[in-house]
């Protein structure tokens, strides 16, 4: 063999290589935004992600015969990051809305909650009917559909001084200010008030039955949206869903 032909051979083989480790690298990464503050939806055990959002998010993705990343995102941050390209899909308790339907395509439902509202363990509060709230002081995660309800049922039919909703950056933040003294209840989503009462002195004072679904949030339009919804209902259909549920809420 020639130099001139070596030469060529090794080049063409490179070639090959660099190609080859270039399809390695550009394998698919679904990027899952999740706000890691919702137990027993989406939260962290030392340096990993946990929760019922988490491992359908994996699953998701294994389905899908894709690589994933976990991007954490306050909550208020996750369809905004959608419609920016800086997730594929946000999977963190996130209510079906038509509101956000006009920014983001939803999967089916994979999980029904309610609205309650929590207090101390030790207050004596009680709460009968939705109006008995107008004195309270009351905090919320905001950007999401509890502080909604309270805004729509009760500031705007002047139930309740609009200052008396506090609004945080994370359920972790409200609840803490609850324990505090510094707000009487704090409105959450029914199974993040279960997974927040196994670590905190905290109780559900009252349930108001809004019946929400929850449903993965993915990119308006994209192609790759329909694979997404086909492996979550592959998912629910075959029970595993309804079994990392049951993992987690118990």
């Amino acid at each position: 063999m020639t130099r001139k032909v070596l030469l060529i051979t090794l080049i063409a083989v490179c070639t090959l290589l660099s190609l080859f480790t270039c399809n390695q690298k550009q394998k698919m990464v679904l990027r899952i935004g999740t706000n890691p503050e919702y137990p027993p939806n989406s939260y962290r055990v030392g340096n990993q992600f946990a929760g019922i959002d988490i491992d359908i998010g994996k699953k998701i993705a294994e389905k899908l015969g894709v690589d994933y990343q976990i991007v954490p995102l306050e909550f208020e941050q996750l369809l905004p990051s959608l419609a920016v390209n800086k997730i594929d899909v946000a999977i963190s308790a996130i209510t079906i809305t038509p509101e956000r339907t006009k920014i983001v395509d939803f999967s089916a439902p994979y999980s029904v909650t309610n609205q309650v509202l929590i207090s101390r363990q030790d207050s004596p509060m009680k709460i009968n009917r939705l109006e008995d709230l107008g004195k309270c002081t009351i905090g919320s995660l905001g950007g999401t559909t509890g502080s909604f309800y309270i805004d729509e049922n009760l500031i705007e039919k002047d139930l309740m001084p609009k200052a008396n909703l506090k609004l945080y950056a994370t359920n972790i933040e409200a609840i803490g200010k609850m324990l505090d003294g510094e707000l009487d209840l704090v409105i959450i989503d029914e199974s993040a008030a279960l997974g927040y009462a196994k670590q905190k002195p905290i109780k559900i004072a009252y349930v108001i039955r809004t019946n929400e679904q929850y449903g993965v949030a993915m990119q308006k339009g994209k192609k790759i949206n329909e694979k997404i919804n086909q492996a979550l209902n592959e998912l629910i259909t075959s029970g595993e869903v309804k079994a990392i549920i049951a993992s987690h809420i118990r």
